[in-house]
């Protein structure tokens, strides 16, 4: 079963080298493409939109036709629409290719969330989503580096080569890993019955509350990065530079987390790591209130914040796999749909209309510290009074 681990790394890495690597070198896209900034927005924007939407049906095609037909056609348009990225010759050209990107990701990232459950139980199941945790980690901090090294030595055409041959790697790899999927009839993929489907889940208030899990951070996160670049330019007058060196330092409480998670499962359930952890938001949002103090204490607090997500994410993972096994794939692309559609609106208004001053962070990371606490203690009563 460990090939069944490193094809669900693998597959997390494709959704995340396709999100993250074109970031660092997206000025020199800019400037080879004339891209204006609004155009720039949009390659960005196009990529998570398209993502979020396609998972809402590569959810339920995944659930009707097994994982190794929808790996396929995932991998298949992702090697296309990274191809095109590669010849594009015009800022249409490399939006076409982004928004294929977006559309191919959802293959990789719904699987490499499902196909540990499928396969695993128990011990080692808990195991292997928190290595899959830290994994992803560690490619979310070692992404900028990897991406402005090979611009630096070939180019960003030949960063998307790369990334070709690296999907077109993991296509392989699924082809001959994956067994042959067995078609599902209990599963439609009419509209009607995907309506009724994703209605379903939304009524499932434990899947409701553990999804806060995943949204809540994810909000957390996209509402600081957001923020944190002009908060620092403003307050501390760092210069791009120092901006980017800074916001790669708190990207290790990813790791940090993703690691305690991976130590504490052993001798505990992932219900009691949540409950465990849960004190470093509220006192993340003691320490940002001090913040103008100095940008170490800004990004102590932001590092915190990161190491509960880090270690929420596996928790999040194996539990949504106890509480929908036959509908994995579905309920993980809701989750995922609204993750990316409604929490990236939320955290860009925040920072739009509520950043009128120091003091609003640390209200909204000990507001949805409250709420994640009384998530916990429902979800806990709930799956307690399941198991009588």
């Amino acid at each position: 079963m460990s090939s069944i681990v490193f094809l669900a790394v693998l597959l997390m890495s494709c959704s995340q080298f396709a999100s993250q690597l074109y970031m660092p070198v997206l000025p020199d896209i800019a400037k080879d493409l004339a891209l204006s900034s609004s155009a720039s927005q949009a390659v960005i924007v196009s990529f998570f939109i398209t993502l979020g939407l396609t998972q809402l049906i590569a959810g339920p095609l995944r659930d009707k036709y097994g994982d190794r037909h929808i790996l396929i056609a995932g991998q298949l348009i992702l090697v296309a629409g990274t191809l095109i990225c590669g010849f594009a010759e015009s800022n249409w050209q490399f939006l076409l290719g982004r928004v294929l990107q977006g559309i191919g990701s959802a293959s990789p990232v719904l699987i490499s969330r499902t196909l540990l459950a499928q396969y695993l139980t128990g011990a080692k199941l808990k195991s292997a989503m928190a290595s899959l945790a830290m994994a992803a980690s560690i490619t979310a901090i070692l992404s900028p580096m990897i991406a402005g090294t090979l611009a630096q030595l070939i180019n960003w055409q030949g960063l998307s080569f790369i990334m070709v041959l690296h999907f077109a790697l993991v296509l392989w790899l699924g082809f001959v890993i994956l067994p042959k999927s067995q078609k599902n009839d209990a599963h439609s993929i009419r509209p009607r019955a995907l309506a009724s489907l994703y209605k379903s889940l939304l009524q499932d208030k434990n899947l409701i509350l553990l999804a806060n899990f995943k949204w809540l951070p994810t909000y957390l996160y996209l509402t600081i990065q957001l923020y944190l670049p002009f908060y620092l330019q403003a307050q501390f007058q760092f210069n791009t530079e120092q901006i980017g060196y800074a916001m790669m330092l708190p990207m290790a409480g990813l790791l940090v987390g993703s690691s305690l998670a991976k130590i504490m499962q052993k001798r505990m359930s992932y219900m009691k790591i949540v409950k465990l952890l849960w004190p470093a938001l509220p006192i993340a949002a003691f320490i940002f209130e001090f913040s103008h103090i100095s940008a170490l204490v800004m990004l102590f607090a932001y590092t915190l914040v990161m190491m509960v997500f880090g270690a929420y994410f596996p928790s999040y993972m194996h539990i949504i796999g106890l509480l929908q096994p036959e509908k994995a794939g579905s309920a993980n692309a809701l989750v995922g749909a609204i993750e990316l559609l409604f929490f990236t609106a939320i955290a860009w208004l925040t920072n739009v209309i509520l950043f009128s001053s120091q003091h609003i962070l640390p209200l909204i990371v000990l507001t949805c510290s409250m709420v994640l606490w009384f998530c916990w203690k429902k979800l806990s009563l709930n799956l307690t009074l399941c198991e009588r």
